[in-house]
């Protein structure tokens, strides 16, 4: 017999109201103004270089909100765990040719969560590093457990994950942009 212990439970779905969604969206990402966070170099284009705002509550993205409230909720519930009362900071993300993410957390979030607005899947992959740092270093373990795990994007698929987990997004490489919600969920 196997257990697999201190697994790293990742959430994806495609979200119920996604054209809808994607609809609330695009009546307002024109009016965006994206810059770069100037220390992080030329990673990528951010809505909010602060990632002390909730842009869903601003841009008044109230189905969005809604639908992530409820894959939180259904999160939670497979941790079997009842889910209290959050606070959430959220910023798009814009990714040209060559931008990318550089490998990061965000802890002290609980939970941390992608929502892909515009992609042609091609065009980055988030990926994650193990969070156990010592499984490469044996054969038995390293080559299943121990690399990095990479999820595509696709449009309208919702992505949650603990936030202390590293990840980042893999350099673009097409003549496409991105664009994603991101968003850091804190349990009060």
């Amino acid at each position: 017999m196997i257990e697999s212990l201190y697994a790293t439970p990742i959430y994806y779905s495609i979200v119920k109201n996604k054209e809808e969604i994607q609809s609330s969206i695009s009546n307002c990402i024109d009016n965006i103004n994206f810059s770069m966070k100037e220390e992080w170099g030329s990673t990528l284009y951010l809505s909010n270089t602060t990632f002390n705002d909730n842009i869903i509550e601003i841009l008044g993205l109230n189905l969005l909100s809604e639908e992530i409230d409820r894959h939180l909720s259904a999160y939670c519930s497979e941790l079997e765990f009842n889910m209290p009362e959050y606070t959430m900071t959220s910023w798009f993300t814009l990714s040209k040719k060559g931008n990318y993410s550089h490998i990061h957390h965000h802890a002290p979030a609980d939970i941390s969560g992608v929502y892909y607005y515009k992609t042609t899947e091609k065009d980055g992959s988030l990926f994650f590093e193990s969070p156990n740092p010592h499984l490469d270093a044996t054969r038995c373990y390293g080559k299943k457990y121990g690399e990095s795990w990479r999820h595509p994007p696709i449009e309208g698929k919702i992505l949650l994950f603990p936030g202390w987990l590293k990840h980042g997004v893999e350099t673009n490489e097409t003549d496409s942009e991105r664009i994603s919600l991101s968003f850091n969920v804190k349990y009060k």
